[in-house]
């Protein structure tokens, strides 16, 4: 079981935005993504359902950008992983039993509802203020981290596929 790339991203543009909040000024999505080396045009897609879950307020304009909805002390990680990918469960049946004939018989549901409630109970403890009180000194190191890692891939991409894609389009243009 993992954490998605929305739930983990989204965390991470929130605990930006927390780490800026002494700064009073709105945080732009390109500012983060230097910051974090993560891509800015998926921070806009994530964005979105945090200011509909009123974590961010969004500022227009050119000197505009996002600043945090509520303290980071008042905001649990539970509240980002949610609002960015959806409810915490881990099984269909632990939030709805009906989803599953097995249910009411099922040995292994009481389990899943005890590890669903348990991390839930965890990410409640977590705030944004707990991650923001972290130095965040390691972001630059992890954003050239993620460039060399994008450009690694970006180079392997045009190798032998790129020498084929060439290779079709030449023999494309003979038919």
């Amino acid at each position: 079981m993992r954490l998605n790339t929305r739930g983990r991203y989204g965390m991470q543009l929130l605990t930006q935005l927390a780490c800026h909040m002494k700064d009073r000024n709105p945080v732009g999505l390109k500012q983060v993504a230097a910051a974090t080396g993560l891509p800015w045009r998926y921070l806009e897609q994530i964005a979105g359902p945090l200011r509909k879950a009123a974590l961010i307020k969004g500022r227009p304009g050119r000197t505009g950008g996002y600043v945090l909805g509520r303290t980071p002390d008042r905001i649990s990680l539970r509240e980002v992983v949610e609002s960015s990918v959806g409810p915490l469960c881990l099984m269909e049946c632990v939030d709805a039993p009906s989803m599953c004939d097995h249910s009411p018989t099922c040995p292994s549901r009481q389990v899943w509802v005890k590890v669903t409630s348990d991390l839930r109970d965890v990410l409640d403890k977590f705030t944004l203020a707990d991650l923001a009180s972290r130095p965040c000194s390691g972001c630059r190191a992890a954003a050239q981290k993620a460039r060399g890692v994008r450009k690694a891939a970006a180079a392997k991409a045009t190798g032998r596929a790129g020498r084929a894609a060439k290779k079709w389009r030449f023999v494309r243009s003979y038919e």
